[in-house]
This record gives C-alpha cells, structure tokens and sequence, in this order.
C-alpha cells in the first residue's frame, strides 16, 4: 500500500513538473507514467529517521532514535564502528548505540543511515557507471561538501552532506525507470567525455535533477536536499539564496577534477574546465579572495579523507583514479 501510494504521488509530482517542460516531453512523461510503480520508496529505517529528525534539533527524541537504529542490525554495527573510526572517535571506545547517537550527532546519523542503506536500495540495478564508482563519487561530493562547508561557515552545512550523498540520485532513477535509453546515454556520455545532462536534456527530454527531484518530494526530504538535487547544475536558476546548492557544486566539480567522477575524465571544453571557485566568489564576499590553488593542500587531505570515509562506510577498498 505505502509503494502504491508513494508512485501515485510521484506520478502527480511528474505531472505537475509539466508546466516547465515543452508539449512533447509532456507527452513523453505522460505516456512513461506506468514505469513509476518501480519508483523505490525510502526503507523503513531512513523514514523513521527522517520524520524524528525533521523537528528542531533540540527536540528530537534521541530514546525513539537510538531505538530505530537498533532495530537496524546492520545500521547499529555502523554506528558503532563510525562512532570508534579515526575520523570521529573522541575519547574512550563507544560501546553502545546511544553513546554512538551522542557521539556522531543526530545528523551525521542520519547522514550515516542513508549512506548504508541507499547502495543496497538500488542493488539490483543494472547500470553502465558501476554502483561502487557512482556511490564513490556521491559519498566525496557529500564529505568534500560537508568539509567546505565548515570552513566557509555556512549557514546550511547541517543539509550539505546529505544533498551531496543525493545530488545525482536522479541518475539511479533515470536507469532504473529506462535502463534502455539510459545505458545509451552513459554510453554516449563516456565516449564522448561529456557530462551526463545535456545528452539526458536531449534523449529523454529531462534531465536527472528533474527525476531527482521528483524522488525527493515522494521521500519528504527538507526542502534544503531538494532544491540541491534539482539545481546542483544550475544554481543561478534556485528560486531561493540556498548556499547548500552552490557548495554541492562546487564540491561535485572538484570530485570529478580530482579523479573521483564516474570512471573517465571530461573533456578540456567541459564544465570541469571551468574555475570552480568562480560562482562562490561571485556570490559570497567572505570567500572573494579564494583560489583553488590557495586550497589544493587541503582539497587533497579531503579526497584522501573521502575514501577512508568510503572504507569505513561500504567496507569497499575504493580506489580514486
């Protein structure tokens, strides 16, 4: 029943988006609409955690939380494991969940659930970017984010690690609703060495912010993550001043500059040749004078810091390339 329901909302999302599109790409999503009963709905666990964190921080129920968790044998082990790793371990060894809770933050819990669960909810999908490079490339975007985040103290770092996990999880749908013409756009995409949306914009008529964005409303997910996953190639168009947008694109550039994209480098006329500091200085003074030069020592610690992140997170011996 909630599957159900979940694809009849996304199926009215889809259509709503119908006003910003052309007749014949209405057309298009009109006649695909049936494809949405595979539309995935968020496991039990990540719902749990995001409807109890979904209040003001200060009055979440932190016993309901350490609760869910446990429920989550898979997602306890993790905790515990993040709660002790050399990235996040403070004092003495953490032994329980609600230590863990305590220790990691209501956040980076739930950030953490979503990385565990998120990979095993798209399983089964047959892609042509292997699932272990897209999640690479999506828990960097998400750690570098989150990281530059703090550093230009950012109003909205608490939503940056989680809109960058997500950021491209438009694509996992894209090939999950049309594996065929999705494989052929990928294939395109690292033929050419281009970008994945404007062969996407071309062949389905949308793009995977779009579809992104569709799959976050269906999930109630803050309207913060959202507005990333659907302008995080495209700031400049975001109806609202969200510094999260502008960090995930940042953070995304600098992941495929730096050999954590999708396996293949792009092309010298792509978007990864552009400055990818410029929109920052363009709209926040605070950084005006930041190079990227300035921050390669401590680009490099973060996508150094990125994979073990990746090890401690998938137990995967991910190697950047």
């Amino acid at each position: 029943m909630d599957q159900l329901w979940q694809s009849r909302c996304s199926i009215s999302l889809l259509l709503e988006m119908g006003w910003r599109l052309d007749p014949a790409t209405k057309r298009i999503l009109h006649r695909r609409t049936k494809h949405l009963v595979n539309l995935p709905a968020m496991p039990r666990v990540l719902a749990a955690l995001n409807e109890a964190l979904s209040v003001n921080a200060g009055k979440a129920d932190v016993d309901k939380i350490v609760r869910t968790i446990a429920y989550d044998k898979s997602l306890a082990a993790q905790c515990l494991r993040m709660a002790n790793s050399v990235l996040y371990r403070q004092r003495a060894e953490v032994t329980t969940i609600r230590e863990a809770v305590l220790s990691l933050g209501l956040w980076r819990i739930r950030d953490l659930a979503f990385s565990c669960n998120l990979p095993l909810l798209f399983s089964s999908l047959d892609c042509v970017v292997p699932k272990e490079v897209f999640w690479r490339h999506a828990l960097a975007t998400a750690f570098v984010g989150e990281r530059l985040g703090m550093e230009f103290h950012s109003a909205a770092r608490e939503q940056i690690y989680l809109a960058g996990l997500l950021h491209d999880i438009g694509i996992l749908i894209n090939g999950l609703l049309f594996p065929d013409e999705f494989r052929k756009i990928l294939e395109e995409a690292v033929r050419q060495r281009s970008p994945v949306l404007p062969i996407e914009q071309r062949v389905l008529r949308f793009t995977h912010a779009e579809s992104g964005r569709i799959l976050a409303e269906v999930w109630k997910l803050p309207v913060e993550v959202t507005e990333v996953i659907e302008f995080h190639h495209a700031p400049e168009q975001q109806p609202t001043n969200n510094e999260a947008t502008l960090i995930v694109e940042l953070a995304n550039r600098l992941c495929w500059k730096y050999g954590l994209g999708y396996g293949y480098s792009l092309a010298e006329n792509a978007e990864n040749a552009e400055d990818p500091f410029q929109t920052l200085r363009e709209r926040f003074s605070k950084i005006s004078a930041c190079a990227e030069h300035d921050y390669e020592p401590i680009l490099q610690a973060h996508m150094l810091a990125a994979r073990e992140l990746a090890d401690q997170v998938f137990g995967l011996q991910l190697v950047c390339g």
